[in-house]
């Protein structure tokens, strides 16, 4: 009988490598969502810190509040409420099944809806105030209801591996997408419609003309496909597929029909009115269409390609034509609004924008105002620190000229310098006010001054020389509190300077920042700029902050193998020690042992010869007189026992008799000692 093989296939190094590519754009794909207004933007940080949200200021870059998921569950997926303002929240979709609703301007969670879900919750979208649609990656659908926090509709669509969920303004449809897109009539709850185009998970869906198409995008693929869901009846074919030089991030579409596109390469690539422009059924073409226009950021300083992370059709009113784009890392955001379209609302075809690096800015808020390349490379670099310390003296310059110090009114006075007393008086002078102002024995009055004087004349010296009393606790107190309002702000700026330029003074300049913010919270909090002002100081403590969490896990994994090189090494000293024990108390053991009185059980054999007695022994003749003594000796010894075995007869008779006989007995142990004898 013939036996039947089967050759199983091995999956291809292209297929493999293909896969691979998928997972790693995945992992560097930002978890994000914008609010409708594009006032703010809610970011999931990824890594370890994949359950923390922040809610970030799109005008200002600063971090308006942050929310970490309980029992470290990570956030899968977010979603704005239509309602802004104080009534604004987010969905959030957890890796665990469960829904919160999170309320930025209470910085807590008002809802939670669970028990519906068994696996990630992959994709959530409100409809409306009340209700929203949450989506799991087994491909489970829900409905709920916000206002009683319970489920509606329950829909089991079986697409495993689900990931992308898009509902219609009228509630009547709604599309699941896996690796292909389904639609499904949620009166009847069945699947109306299938466009099977995508070999990988997607990852971006959006409606387009009046939700009459669809735009696509997947893991892996440089291809946008746009479809056409007008009615059931609509062809199962992309309408237009947009082509790449490399894989798809994120899409955007405007409410023109313009699509945007985020490629790998960290480009922004754009589309005129493509999504409104129907292909004819008679064309067989679908591929084809190259983008209208690309967008590259490069440094300024080195050339070097500058990655945009996300990008959106601007939906600020009278900025509709721009484009938001945002670059940097989840840890400093950079924000931009960008005119990448000419007055015709054509995309220009190559466009170049050099910016400064991000650890070089610290906000980015500017829009560009020609649409040609152009370089910035004679710009000046700026800060909202730096820029708000600039117009403090300007308006000391405008004031008038700055008073001189001690030191240069003591060398201004008019004494003669040729004669020695009056050398030794101005030596003395300048001493004494270079020692007053050094002295670390300066009570807080005297601080108060000199840090009035440094700050209005800008001696970055002398202010160096108030700012090392920070170990003294109570004089620093004082000194920030007998401060005049109007040199506050000069003085966080110039200690904000220092922080950011050189972090390792923050054990000198931390105390005087925190008595400041505290001592004149309430006028500072009566400036109508300082967020804008204060965020490069926030932005500097969350980038030490971040260090500090890598610099933790470093420490406990140095302080673990450290652990177990020290018990390694206790471990060998201790076997060391014990085998040198051993050996010791080998070395100290006898090698014959000799017990007096000790008889075996079987034959005597003939005793061992003595050491002293072999050592002087050296010839035959000594061992044969040796041994005729010893045969000699044993003669004797048994005549001896024969003696006793007598004695002890006539003993045993003597009991038995009288006792009279005790003097024959003597006579006869007499006779026999004399015999002996």
């Amino acid at each position: 009988m013939a036996r039947k093989t089967t050759q199983r296939k091995r999956p291809s190094a292209a297929s493999t490598q293909t896969k691979s590519a998928g997972d790693q754009a995945a992992s560097n794909r930002w978890i994000s969502a914008f609010d409708s207004n594009d006032h703010s933007l809610a970011l999931v940080r990824s890594g370890i810190h994949g359950n923390t949200m922040r809610i970030v200021d799109v005008q200002t870059g600063t971090v308006r509040s942050e929310y970490t998921a309980p029992q470290a569950t990570k956030i899968i997926s977010l979603s704005w409420a239509p309602q802004q303002g104080a009534q604004s929240a987010v969905a959030l979709g957890l890796q665990n099944g469960t829904v919160q609703v999170y309320s930025p301007s209470r910085n807590m969670v008002t809802k939670t809806l669970e028990n519906a879900h068994q696996g990630r919750v992959v994709d959530v979208q409100y409809t409306g105030n009340s209700g929203m649609f949450s989506l799991d990656d087994s491909g489970v659908l829900v409905q709920w209801d916000l206002n009683t926090g319970t489920s509606v509709l329950v829909l089991r669509t079986g697409m495993q591996g689900a990931n992308k969920m898009l509902v219609s303004g009228d509630l009547k449809r709604v599309v699941v997408a896996s690796h292909r897109l389904d639609m499904f009539d949620l009166h009847s709850q069945q699947s109306v419609q299938t466009w099977p185009g995508h070999t990988s998970t997607v990852h971006s869906l959006m409606w387009a003309a009046d939700e009459t198409l669809l735009v696509s995008a997947a893991e892996g693929d440089r291809h946008v496909h746009v479809w056409d869901a007008s009615s059931p009846q609509a062809t199962t074919t992309a309408l237009a597929v947009l082509a790449l030089d490399c894989d798809v991030q994120q899409i955007d579409v405007s409410i023109n029909g313009s699509i945007l596109a985020i490629g790998s390469d960290g480009a922004l690539y754009a589309w005129h009115q493509v999504a409104v422009a129907r292909r004819t059924q008679t064309s067989k073409d679908a591929i084809g269409y190259s983008p209208d226009g690309c967008l590259r950021m490069v440094s300024s300083t080195d050339q070097q390609p500058i990655k945009l992370r996300l990008a959106r059709f601007s939906r600020v009113s009278g900025d509709e034509g721009n484009v938001l784009v945002v670059r940097g890392s989840t840890q400093r955001l950079l924000f931009e609004s960008l005119a990448a379209a000419d007055e015709h609302g054509h995309f220009v075809s190559d466009l170049v924008v050099e910016r400064a690096p991000a650890d070089q800015l610290v906000n980015a808020n500017k829009a560009m105002d020609t649409v040609v390349a152009y370089s910035e490379a004679n710009a000046q670099i700026t800060t909202p620190m730096a820029e708000a310390v600039r117009a403090s003296q300007r308006a000391q310059e405008d004031a008038g000229p700055a008073s001189p110090t001690l030191a240069d009114r003591v060398r201004q006075l008019s004494v003669d310098p040729s004669s020695s007393a009056a050398a030794a008086a101005t030596a003395a002078a300048t001493a004494g006010s270079a020692s007053a102002a050094t002295s670390g024995k300066m009570n807080a009055g005297s601080l108060v001054r000199v840090l009035v004087q440094a700050l209005h004349t800008s001696d970055d010296r002398l202010l160096d020389q108030v700012l090392s009393n920070s170990s003294r606790t109570k004089v620093l107190r004082d000194t920030v509190l007998g401060l005049p309002i109007v040199y506050v702000l000069p003085l966080i700026q110039q200690l904000f300077l220092r922080f950011h330029s050189k972090p390792s003074r923050a054990n000198e300049l931390l105390p005087w920042i925190r008595s400041t913010l505290f001592m004149h919270s309430a006028y500072l909090t009566s400036l109508p700029n300082l967020v804008p002002q204060l965020s490069g100081f926030y932005q500097g403590i969350e980038a030490r902050l971040d260090s500090h969490q890598k610099l933790l896990k470093l420490s406990g994994r140095l302080e673990l193998a450290s652990s177990q090189i020290k018990a390694k090494s206790h471990f060998e000293k201790e076997r060391s020690k014990q085998e040198k024990d051993s050996q010791r108390v080998n070395a100290m053991r006898p090698i014959n042992v000799y017990k007096e009185d000790e008889e075996d059980d079987g034959e005597v054999g003939e005793p061992q010869t003595p050491v002293w007695l072999a050592e002087e022994s050296t010839d035959d003749e000594d061992v044969v007189e040796s041994a005729d003594e010893k045969e000699q000796w044993s003669d004797e010894s048994d005549d001896e026992s024969d003696d006793d075995d007598d004695d002890g007869e006539k003993k045993q008779s003597d009991d038995e008799g009288s006792s009279d006989d005790g003097d024959e007995e003597d006579q006869d142990g007499d006779v026999d000692l004399e015999q002996y004898d």
